[in-house]
């Protein structure tokens, strides 16, 4: 049997072929997530990475906000994305869809604390962002990480 590149360098432009290879790629997937679930994660992140590189996209970074479990009782999203888009704007944030977890998570956590504070809550959200040691890609990983994490629980 040939090597997965060379069926996919095969079949490549045709849509046909390209959507029933996706479907047996997908449904292996599934499989593998069954029997091997760290191989299965990895494999998903890796391919994340390779649309979207080592940040959330809107979409992924929505669904682990809308999980948060906030310290003022609510659950998800404080602020929209379209709020702390204005935010990022105003501090020279690249990776917007990481600043509106990041921000989020920060109100989750911390918000009972700093009550009010919006502030206070922006400078600690900038701060855990571009925290000069850690490498690119931080608020993905950790946030894979923490997932895993509840799941093994």
């Amino acid at each position: 049997m040939h090597s997965y590149k060379d069926y996919w360098n095969k079949i490549i432009g045709d849509d046909t072929k390209e959507r029933a290879m996706e479907e047996i790629v997908c449904s292996a997937l599934e499989k593998l997530k069954m029997h091997c679930p760290d191989l299965f994660y990895r494999t998903l992140y890796d391919l994340h990475c390779v649309a979207y590189g080592p940040h959330f996209d809107e979409a992924l970074a929505k669904l682990a906000v809308s999980k948060m479990q906030n310290t003022d009782g609510t659950n998800g999203e404080h602020w929209t994305y379209e709020q702390t888009n204005q935010l990022a704007e105003q501090h020279n944030i690249k990776h917007k869809a990481d600043w509106y977890y990041v921000l989020n998570m920060v109100y989750s956590d911390y918000g009972a604390v700093f009550s009010g504070d919006t502030g206070t809550l922006v400078k600690i959200a900038k701060a855990y962002m571009c925290d000069p040691d850690a490498p690119s890609g931080k608020v993905l990983d950790l946030w894979v990480a923490q997932m895993r994490a509840k799941e093994r629980q």
